[in-house]
């Protein structure tokens, strides 16, 4: 629950001036504040900590006066430490503080409020810097237990109070609690702690860790009986500070799951309905490691020979701990395991599909887990595929359709006519059914299996016999069969702009493929169907579709120079390239590259007399009847797709113009009148015997350029100095197949 939050908003200034009152009034131990005032220090200082959390100081100077003899009353030392937010990680000098304040003595803290520092360091154990520290402290805690049965005779040593202590101590020792811990005196001491007082639940919820790790050793009655969960003193209240530390630590210090390095517990009562079970393993001996004793990657890895494998493999799909062991140390039997288990599972959820007509919500579940697992091993199960091959048959497309294409999308590289025949030709049917963006959903499952494929093939070495084979056919054959796919979306429906972007997502995953030196002899290059350029740059214009698209073109460019470079042979003289292009191919690309420079950059759109243009496969009988209407509106259709007049550049370039005409005047020029825009050729001739600034036609269209290239829009930029002759050298690129 948050604390009553004042009229005003509290600054850090408030919250240090309310610590300052605390803690005068804890030194003089004569407090002359009223209680509305104390009330005022407190209220401040726990709406603050709600709201941003305490620094490490703050925190100092609270547990400072909370552990220490002070003229708070217990109220207000309760409001304290349940509003006690750290912004931070907690250092482990405030642990040992709050640790050596417990006991019994003339000053130290009352039990209730030793309950409450417990309780705090219980709530905040996972944001220590060190929370293996706290393990250094096991004998003081663990010998807490008998001082607190000992005490019980003091008539001052409130019965409710004791076990409420007793308790919180338990909480902490069961989640600290390692195998090196267990020893034999602890164990007879638990026990006859339990004759003596009863079978209070916390007391049985630590046995029962014991037990873990010896089952042998406590046997009989003493684990029997309601046990603590042990769960997280406040749900709320874990949640709030979560919150708080996702805006006040760095992403490096974020709490996330996979980046964690201890075995993961989501409580008794997540674990009982839970399909996947935890990380238990037991018939370990003294000598033996397990994953539930890493604590922190030095751990990890300074033991990784040594840790026995746990009880089941299987809860690897949500044990990030697991994961992580299981990628450092592949092995077949492991993996083998974990394929048993789904196939189990997944045969029990093929006959209730038969046999209900709908998958249940285990299913669902479950396929989520194997994907986020797929997603970290980057390889999908052998039992999935068997599973998604047959799911598939009767597939709506809608039912589980996120984790289905998720996991196909990890599918190996295989012979295209085989891929298509078990998985794409059904999955095809069944998603491009379901709605009108089922052809969009389809096209991002092919790029992201592109992906996937092309960054198996990098991350492995150029020797091996993955390699060695020509590859090029499944790749060329899933890239245009993903090429019509997009020529349909283009064409079946005027494009949105969400459309147009997954098209460009799409080629865009292609082209970095292609482009990859080291992929050359295994990658034919497959360049996109003409009908679809065209379409991206004429219909739903943008300046980011045009950038994009240009960069496309951009790489495909490099990719084809690389691929048909002749190769260095073994002894130095040069080789012919991997793959040979037909000219005709090769004429079509230039084609794309043409046309488009005419468009931006020469003022020649639609043209067809030059080499290779194509001119933008526009009907040569419909290039007449749009030159007399354009010209009808007093303009002329060559330069209406300019960089002065396109319709997504024509704002950039006139003001880049004007940079120009604000640089003369600034040089000293008197410009005695300053173009109206657009800018073209015969225009600038004319502005300089007007008395305008002095520009030539190439120079300010290659200021355009990097005007463009500094607002980010590099797509432009790039297709035209790769490409255009004149712009080649000051940037220095080579000639290539324009």
């Amino acid at each position: 629950m948050a604390p009553a939050i004042p009229q005003e908003r509290v600054t850090r200034a408030d919250v240090e001036q309310a610590l300052e009152d605390l803690f005068a009034g804890k030194s003089s131990l004569c407090c002359v504040q009223s209680d509305r005032s104390l009330q005022r220090s407190v209220t401040a200082i726990c709406a603050y900590a709600y709201e941003c959390g305490l620094s490490a100081q703050a925190l100092n100077v609270v547990i400072d006066i909370v552990t220490q003899a002070n003229f708070l009353d217990q109220s207000s030392i309760r409001t304290l430490m349940k509003g006690l937010y750290p912004a931070g990680r907690v250092s482990s000098h405030l642990v040992c503080r709050i640790v050596a304040s417990l006991g019994n003595g003339r000053d130290k803290p009352s039990a209730a409020t030793q309950n409450l520092l417990l309780r705090w360091v219980i709530m905040i154990y996972e944001v220590l810097e060190s929370p293996t520290f706290v393990s250094s402290l096991y004998a003081v805690l663990f010998n807490m237990l008998d001082m607190i049965s000992l005490r019980l005779d003091d008539s001052a040593f409130c019965y409710s109070v004791a076990n409420e202590l007793r308790a919180s101590i338990c909480h902490l020792l069961a989640i600290i609690t390692r195998r090196k811990h267990v020893k034999p005196f602890r164990i007879q001491m638990l026990l006859e702690l339990s004759r003596t007082i009863g079978n209070e639940p916390a007391l049985v919820g630590l046995i029962r860790v014991y037990k873990e790790y010896y089952p042998d050793v406590i046997v009989g009655d003493a684990a029997a009986g309601r046990a603590s969960r042990f769960a997280h003193p406040s749900c709320e209240w874990r949640e709030r500070l979560h919150v708080i530390h996702a805006s006040n630590v760095s992403k490096t210090e974020a709490l996330a799951g996979t980046a964690s390095f201890k075995v993961m517990r989501r409580g008794a009562k997540r674990s009982r309905v839970s399909l996947v079970p935890e990380v238990h393993t037991s018939r370990a001996d003294e000598s033996s490691i397990t994953l539930e004793e890493i604590e922190s990657v030095e751990g990890l890895v300074e033991k990784l020979d040594r840790i026995d494998l746990p009880n089941q493999m299987i809860a690897a799909l949500d044990d990030p701990l697991l994961q992580k062991y299981i990628g450092l140390r592949p092995s077949n039997a492991v993996t083998k395991r974990i394929d048993q288990w789904l196939d189990l599972f997944f045969d029990e959820q093929l006959e209730t599909i038969n046999e209900s007509g709908g998958a249940s919500k285990a299913l669902a579940e479950l396929l989520g887990k194997v994907l986020n697992y797929t997603k970290f091993t980057k390889t999908i199960p052998q039992s999935v595929q068997n599973f998604v091959l047959c799911y598939i048959n009767d597939w709506d497309g809608l039912e589980n359709q996120s984790e289905v294409l998720g996991l196909l999308a990890y599918l190996p590289i295989q012979s295209f006519e085989e891929l298509q025949k078990s998985f794409l030709d059904k999955v095809d049917t069944a998603v491009a059914n379901t709605s009108a963006e089922g052809a969009a959903t389809l096209l991002n499952f092919y790029t992201t299996l592109l992906h996937h494929w092309t960054c198996h093939l990098l991350s492995l070495d150029s020797t091996t016999s993955s390699l060695s084979a020509p590859l090029h056919p499944a790749f060329t054959a899933l890239t245009t069969h993903a090429s019509f796919l997009c020529l349909s979306l283009l064409a079946s429906a005027p494009p949105t702009l969400a459309t147009t972007s997954t098209i460009l997502s799409y080629y865009e995953t292609v082209a970095r493929g292609v482009s990859h030196a080291p992929l050359s002899p295994h990658i034919r290059i497959a360049t996109p169907l003409a009908p679809t350029i065209y379409l991206l740059a004429f219909s739903n214009p943008s300046l980011s579709t045009l950038s994009r698209l240009c960069s496309i073109l951009a790489i495909y460019k490099s990719a084809f120079e690389v691929a048909m470079a002749a190769r260095p042979g073994p002894d130095g003289t040069p080789r012919p390239p991997y793959h040979e292009y037909l000219h005709e191919h090769i004429n079509t690309f230039n084609g794309f590259l043409m046309d488009i420079c005419n468009l931006l950059w020469r003022s020649r759109a639609f043209n067809t007399s030059d080499p290779n243009a194509l001119g933008c496969l526009l009907p040569a009988s419909v290039v007449p009847a749009l030159r007399e209407y354009v010209e009808a509106l007093d303009d002329s259709l060559p330069t209406l797709f300019s960089l002065s007049q396109n319709s997504v550049l024509s704002a950039l370039s006139i003001a880049c113009f004007r940079d120009l005409e604000d640089a003369a005047e600034e040089r000293g020029e008197e410009l005695r009148v300053r173009h109206a825009g657009p800018v073209s050729q015969r225009s600038l001739a004319v502005l300089a015997a007007e008395g305008g600034v002095v520009v030539d036609w190439t120079v300010y269209r290659e200021e355009v350029l990097r005007c463009l290239d500094r607002m980010g829009v590099k797509g432009v930029t790039e297709l035209m100095f790769c490409t255009m002759k004149l712009l080649m050298g000051p940037r220095g690129a080579s000639g290539g197949v324009a």
